[in-house]
């Protein structure tokens, strides 16, 4: 049995992200800002100790920038419950 250490326990669901280029930043909030929900999104980095708003484009480039291949995005309204159009995005 192997033990995994350093695994933060998060008491929400969140999905995995790769957002590498400026360019891919903008098309990500594009993804989130189209119409179809309303609801608050958070990105974060893998221990949850540093968050920003993911429908900011400093948020998000300042996630590109420091959290190490490590961005998870948070539905802080309906936990779990993620837009189709942010999938290209899932790594």
């Amino acid at each position: 049995m192997s033990v995994q250490t350093n695994v933060p326990v998060v008491p929400h669901v969140r999905a995995r992200l790769q957002i590498v280029t400026q360019n891919e930043a903008v098309e990500f909030i594009n993804a989130l800002c189209d119409g179809k929900t309303t609801d608050h999104f958070d990105l974060e980095n893998f221990a949850s100790t540093q968050r920003v708003n993911a429908r900011s484009i400093l948020g998000v480039l300042y996630a590109t920038a420091e959290f190490k291949d490590e961005i998870y995005l948070v539905n802080l309204d309906n936990d779990g419950v993620f837009p189709a159009a942010i999938d290209k995005f899932r790594a």
